[in-house]
C-alpha cells in the first residue's frame, strides 16, 4: 500500500514537471508565466503560497510572482542578500527548510501575508533559482497543517529544485532576449542618427541646412532610376543644378545632359528644337536638323519652365513622354528614343490644371517623383555658406582677394531674398565690384545705399495679380498709381527685399536691415485714395466715401504717417465705433474687439497686417496672447 502511494506521488510529480516545462515555454510574459507555475504547484501538489523572488540589477531581491497576495504586499516583498530566510538562501546558494515559521527568528513576514501563524503550523521550503551556476533568485512554498507537516521535506526539496532549474533557464532566456532587444533598439537609434547626419554632397550645390540635406538625400535616392522627375520651387532656387546633379549621379552620366527652356521659345520654334525637322519642312529648313530628344538619346533631357508651354504643344509632348517616340517636323518616320525626362517649373500646376491651362494627363505623366526646393528664406542657415562661396567665385574670376565682413553678413542673413540664391549671388557680385578696400562692409550693400527695388517686385508678385494690373475693387486704377496726399517713400533696396516678408528684423521689433535712414523702404503700391480734408481741432475728418478706402502699405509710411493714417480713420469705423481722441485709443479698441488678431484688426481699420504690427510697436502696445 505504501509503495503504491509513493508510485502515485511520483507520477503526480512527474506530471507536474511536464506541465511546468510547457507553461514556461508558452509565453514571453515572464511574470504571468511564473504565476501559472505557482498555481500549478498549488493545485497538483498542495504547495500553498508559492513565491518567486529574483535578483535585480542593484543586487536586491524583489518579489516577482506570488499566489494570494495583493499589489501592496508584492511591493513590500524586497530583501537584501543575507536578509531573512530568502536572503540567506541567496547568499548561501543552498535550500532551506523551516518546519514551523512561528519558531524561526529569521522569518521577517515583511509582506504581512502570513497572519495565521498562531492558528496553524506553517512549514516553509525554499530553494535557490540558478542559471549558469549563479544564484539569480529564490522559489519558496508553504506547507500548512494543524499539527505539523507529515510529508517528506526531502521529496519537496528535490521537486522544487527541478522546477527552479527550469525557471532559471527561462529567466536567463528572457533576460538575454530583453538585452538583445535593448541593444537592437539602441543600435537602430544610433543608425537613425547617423543616417540623419549623412552629409550628402552634390557638385556646385552649397548647403548645410536640414531642408536642403533632405533634398539632396532625395536626389541620391532618385538618381539611379530612370523615373521622370518634377522639380518644383521658386525662381532662383537652383532647379537646374539639382537636375544636373540627378544626371551626374545616375548611370547616364557619361551620356549627354541636354536642357531647354520651354518658356524662352515660341511654340513653332520649340517644336522644331525638341523634335527636329526635315529638310524643306518650312522656309529656311535647308538641311535635316536633329532635335533635343535625338541629341539626348541615352542621356537626360531637362525641360525647364514646363508649366509655361501652350495647351496645343502639351498634347504633342505627352506622346513622346509616354511612348518615347516621335516624328520630326515635316517628316513621317517614327524615331524611337531612350531619354530620361527631368522637368522643372515655378508654376502652381494643380491650379493650372483646375483652370484648364495645363493638361491633367500631362501633369500625371510628369509628376512621378517630385522634389520641392525650399526658398532661401526658409533655409537661412545656408546664407553664410552661399555668401562665402560667391565671394570666392568672384575672387577666382577676377584675380582678387575680396573678403566679406561680419557686419555685412549679418544684414544678408536678415533678408528674405525673394529672388533666392540668384539674387544673393547678384548682390554679392555687386557689392564686391563696388567695395574699395578689398572688404565688403555693410555700407557696400545696396540696401544700405537706398538702392533696393526687389521689395517692390516681391509685393507685385504676392499681392498684385500682374504688374500694372488694376487692384481688386478698383477698376481702372493701375496698381502702380500712388496715393495723393500722402508722402512717397524712398525706393526699396536690393539685397534685402523685406517688403513684409517674414524674416526681416523689423518684424521682430528691430530696425529693418534694408531701411533707409529717413524711413521704411517702399513696398506694394497702394490704391488711389481721395484727397483728405485738412485737420480740424486736432483730429481729421472722415473721407467722403468710406467704400473707396483701401489698404495702404506701412512700408511707404514713416513714423508720423502711420499715426496720421490712424488719425484719418477716427470716426470712420461705422455706427458701432465709439469716439476716440488719439490714434492709439482707436488701435487698442480694434485689437480688443477682434481678440488681438492683427489681420482682423487690420480689416476693421482698413490697414494691412504689417501696418497694424508696425503701429503696435510705434505706440508700445503689448500684444496679448490667449
Amino acid at each position: 500500500m505504501a509503495g503504491a502511494t509513493r508510485q502515485n506521488q511520483s507520477s503526480v510529480e512527474l506530471f507536474a514537471i511536464y506541465e511546468v516545462s510547457k507553461i514556461l515555454s508558452s509565453s514571453l510574459d515572464l511574470q504571468q508565466t511564473l504565476r501559472e507555475v505557482l498555481r500549478l504547484l498549488s493545485y497538483h501538489l498542495q504547495m500553498q503560497r508559492g513565491r518567486i523572488c529574483l535578483l535585480t540589477d542593484d543586487s536586491t531581491l524583489k518579489l516577482i510572482a506570488g499566489l494570494g497576495m495583493s499589489q501592496e504586499e508584492m511591493e513590500r516583498g524586497q530583501y537584501r542578500a543575507g536578509e531573512g530566510i530568502v536572503g540567506r538562501i541567496v547568499k548561501t546558494g543552498m535550500p532551506a527548510v523551516v518546519p514551523n515559521l512561528a519558531d524561526e527568528p529569521l522569518f521577517l513576514n515583511r509582506t504581512g501575508g502570513r497572519t495565521d501563524l498562531a492558528e496553524v503550523v506553517i512549514s516553509l521550503v525554499g530553494v535557490p533559482i540558478k542559471a549558469a551556476g549563479e544564484c539569480i533568485g529564490v522559489l519558496t512554498i508553504d506547507r500548512i497543517s494543524d499539527d505539523g507537516y507529515a510529508g517528506n521535506f526531502d521529496s519537496d526539496v528535490r521537486l522544487l529544485t527541478m522546477v527552479s532549474n527550469l525557471i532559471g533557464q527561462t529567466v536567463r532566456l528572457h533576460r538575454t532576449v530583453a538585452e538583445e532587444r535593448r541593444f537592437m533598439m539602441r543600435e537602430k537609434f544610433r543608425l537613425q542618427k547617423e543616417v540623419s547626419k549623412v552629409d550628402y554632397q552634390v557638385d556646385n550645390v552649397v548647403c548645410s541646412s536640414k531642408r536642403m540635406q533632405e533634398v539632396l538625400a532625395q536626389v541620391h535616392r532618385v538618381a539611379p532610376f530612370r523615373s521622370t522627375v518634377l522639380i518644383r520651387g521658386e525662381s532662383g532656387t537652383g532647379k537646374e543644378l539639382i537636375a544636373r546633379a540627378i544626371h551626374m549621379l545616375s548611370s547616364r552620366k557619361e551620356q549627354p545632359f541636354i536642357r531647354i527652356n520651354c518658356a524662352a521659345l515660341p511654340e513653332s520654334l520649340l517644336e522644331s528644337e525638341l523634335f527636329g525637322h526635315e529638310r524643306g519642312a518650312f522656309t529656311g529648313a535647308n538641311r535635316d536638323h536633329k532635335g533635343r530628344f535625338e541629341l539626348a538619346t541615352g542621356g537626360t533631357l531637362f525641360l525647364d519652365e514646363i508649366g509655361d508651354i501652350s495647351p496645343s504643344f502639351q498634347a504633342k509632348l505627352l506622346r513622346v513622354l509616354q511612348e518615347q517616340e516621335f516624328e520630326r517636323v515635316g517628316g513621317t518616320r517614327t524615331i524611337k528614343t531612350d531619354v530620361r525626362i527631368i522637368t522643372a517649373t515655378n508654376v502652381n500646376l494643380e491650379e493650372a490644371v483646375a483652370q484648364g491651362k495645363f493638361r491633367a494627363d500631362l501633369y500625371y505623366r510628369i509628376n512621378v517623383v517630385t522634389i520641392f526646393l525650399p526658398p532661401l528664406r526658409e533655409r537661412s542657415d545656408d546664407i553664410p555658406l552661399l555668401a562665402g562661396h560667391f565671394v570666392q567665385k568672384f575672387n577666382r574670376e577676377n584675380g582678387l582677394n575680396v573678403a566679406l565682413h561680419d557686419d555685412a553678413l549679418d544684414i544678408l542673413k536678415k533678408c528674405p531674398w525673394p529672388g533666392n540664391v540668384r539674387e544673393l549671388e547678384n548682390c554679392i557680385e555687386r557689392a564686391a565690384t563696388l567695395c574699395r578696400d578689398g572688404v565688403i562692409w555693410d555700407l557696400d550693400l545696396s540696401c544700405q545705399m537706398n538702392l533696393c527695388y526687389s521689395s517692390t517686385l516681391w509685393h507685385h508678385r504676392t499681392v498684385t495679380p500682374t504688374a500694372g494690373a488694376s487692384m481688386p475693387g478698383q477698376p481702372g486704377i493701375p496698381a502702380s498709381q500712388g496715393m495723393p496726399g500722402l508722402p512717397q517713400a524712398a525706393p526699396a533696396r536690393a539685397g534685402c527685399s523685406t517688403g513684409g516678408v517674414p524674416g526681416c528684423s523689423a518684424s521682430s521689433g528691430g530696425s529693418c536691415a534694408a531701411a533707409p535712414a529717413g524711413g521704411l523702404p517702399a513696398a506694394v503700391p497702394f490704391m488711389a485714395q481721395p484727397a483728405q480734408p485738412a485737420p480740424t481741432a486736432g483730429r481729421y475728418l472722415p473721407p467722403p466715401s468710406p467704400a473707396s478706402e483701401g489698404p495702404i502699405s506701412a512700408d511707404a509710411l514713416n513714423d508720423a504717417a502711420v499715426g496720421e493714417l490712424l488719425g484719418m480713420r477716427i470716426g470712420n469705423g461705422g455706427p458701432d465705433e465709439p469716439e476716440f481722441t488719439t490714434p492709439r485709443d482707436r488701435l487698442l479698441w480694434a485689437m480688443e474687439r477682434t481678440g488681438w488678431v492683427q489681420a482682423k484688426a487690420g480689416r476693421l481699420l482698413g490697414l494691412t497686417t504689417r501696418q497694424v504690427s508696425y503701429a503696435l510697436r510705434k505706440y508700445n502696445i503689448e500684444i496679448k496672447r490667449f
